[in-house]
């Protein structure tokens, strides 16, 4: 077997495995539902915050910025047996939202969070869906096992990485820097085509597309990479 046809061989069985353990998380997220789903708990912070940082594991999470003046967490926990301990704490400015597990078939927690506008914002999730809505901070996202989704962001610099998922991203307004990166999955990234931008995409086993305005001198930029899956840049 050539070189080249050994590497397309190891990322299809990447990508096969990719999917395998999506569908396997997506059972035990069923078999989570079946058991334990007490109504979720809510608070707000008052202190001030300009930085949130959302530690989730199994579940969602959501985050919208809006107009209020404080942030709004709603937690959902879904268990098999021992209910997660969730926690969150306020150092300085930043907001931590975190909890742990114990060992049992099913246990996460889901978080719908909103901020108000202007506050930078970072997700992780080991196997869940990220959801990042009018964010006009910083904005970080990485799953593990999962779609992250952008809509109508402001930031003026985004990070996005899903191992196995994909990266689907709208802004509203010419981000100054975008880094987007899956090993398997598509990446869709959707950016005003009134400025133009500095782009680079690499893709080992898909396609490109970029239609939207490019400079080599351009001052906003854009990174795209992934493993298995196209990548598309379009003007909105």
């Amino acid at each position: 077997m050539s070189p080249g046809a050994r590497r397309v061989a190891v990322l299809c069985a990447v990508a096969l495995g990719a999917a395998w353990l999506l569908a396997g998380c997506d059972a035990l997220g069923k078999v989570g539902a079946a058991t334990h789903n007490p109504p979720a708990s809510q608070f707000t912070v008052s202190g001030r915050v300009t930085t949130v940082d959302v530690n989730g594991g199994g579940g969602s999470v959501d985050v919208t910025a809006t107009a209020r003046s404080n942030v709004s967490v709603s937690q959902q926990a879904s268990y098999s047996g021992t209910a997660p301990t969730a926690t969150h704490t306020l150092s300085g400015t930043t907001l931590t939202l975190s909890y742990r597990c114990p060992t049992e078939l099913a246990c996460s927690v889901s978080y719908v969070v909103q901020v108000p506008r202007g506050v930078a914002v970072t997700v992780s999730t080991a196997a869940g869906a990220v959801t990042l809505t009018s964010i006009t901070g910083a904005v970080s996202a990485r799953a593990d096992a999962g779609l992250i989704t952008g809509v109508d962001l402001g930031s003026p610099t985004a990070s996005f990485t899903s191992n196995a998922g994909g990266v689907v991203a709208g802004f509203s307004a010419a981000p100054r820097s975008v880094t987007a990166s899956t090993n398997v999955g598509p990446i869709t990234l959707t950016v005003p085509g009134t400025a133009t931008y500095l782009v680079h995409t690499h893709t080992l086993l898909g396609t490109s597309s970029v239609t939207v305005p490019v400079s080599g001198t351009a001052a906003h930029s854009i990174s795209a990479s992934s493993d298995v899956g196209s990548i598309s840049i379009n003007p909105g």
